[in-house]
């Protein structure tokens, strides 16, 4: 097997924390002073990365290969390659987390153990700071033609999921804990938006009135899907059930 270094060995633990990896990413991860192109080919050609290549504009997206998987100490299970609805939840989530200046970042699940317990359901983690306060997201990526209303619905399935175990309800009332919905276009975004504050199955609160909601565009995630719709609207889009459509935060971005 190849000796892999130590700029190396941070990329393979970046992939199997994001369970994928771009050339953006490791970019940023590196700097262009450490090689990331050369270090990415030398990675690939040894098998301890995979690539799902054809992707819009001849991108790629690289996740863990089996040694990759063996040389960080990670369940073989990464290793598997990925069907496209996983592939975009997991790229939707690291582009979540390289918007610039967020300062956000995917955790492991058992990394909330010490909070929250052991019996949190299965999900896709991050960690950011929103004014003063860390908060918990929940991530939820929905592919590019699910319906707002299957959107709707997961949400609230989910809070029901996450209710049953009592540091998260109690994180939830706190405001530290909620959901980080990631899409394409602001269409979809104000269409989530208009979904979110209308009560439905029988409530007579709407969904975002009982949890914090973040519904954000990410830019480059409709660049990697081919999707080519201007987005008009400000691409951070913030929903807490305390304020009023229209309000904004001190950086400027749009709260309903």
């Amino acid at each position: 097997m190849v000796d892999v270094d130590g700029p190396g060995l941070e990329m393979l633990r970046f992939v199997a924390l994001y369970r994928v990896g771009t050339r953006t990413a490791f970019a940023t991860l590196l700097g262009s002073k450490s090689e990331p192109d050369g270090r990415l080919a030398t990675l690939v050609k040894h098998k301890l990365l995979q690539v799902h290549r054809g992707l819009p504009g001849n991108r790629s997206v690289y996740q863990l290969g089996p040694r990759g998987a063996a040389e960080v100490g990670v369940s073989a299970a990464r290793a598997r390659m990925v069907g496209s609805q996983s592939l975009i939840k997991n790229l939707g989530v690291l582009l979540f987390c390289q918007v610039p200046e967020s300062n956000r970042h995917r955790v492991e699940i058992e990394q909330l153990f010490p909070v929250f317990g052991r019996d949190l359901p299965e999900g896709a983690y991050c960690v950011g700071r929103v004014k003063d306060r860390v908060v918990v997201f929940d991530c939820y990526v929905p592919g590019p033609q699910t319906p707002i209303a299957t959107v709707a619905r997961r949400l609230g399935q989910r809070l029901r999921a996450v209710k049953k175990n009592s540091a998260l309800d109690q994180a939830i009332r706190d405001k530290r804990f909620g959901f980080a919905v990631i899409v394409h276009t602001s269409r979809r975004r104000k269409a989530i938006m208009d979904a979110v504050r209308t009560a439905k199955n029988g409530h007579v609160a709407p969904l975002i009135s009982r949890v914090r909601i973040w519904v954000e565009v990410v830019v480059a995630l409709a660049t990697v899907l081919g999707i080519a719709e201007p987005v008009k609207e400000s691409v951070h889009a913030s929903l807490g059930p305390t304020l009023e459509f229209g309000d904004s935060n001190p950086d400027g971005s749009g709260v309903v």
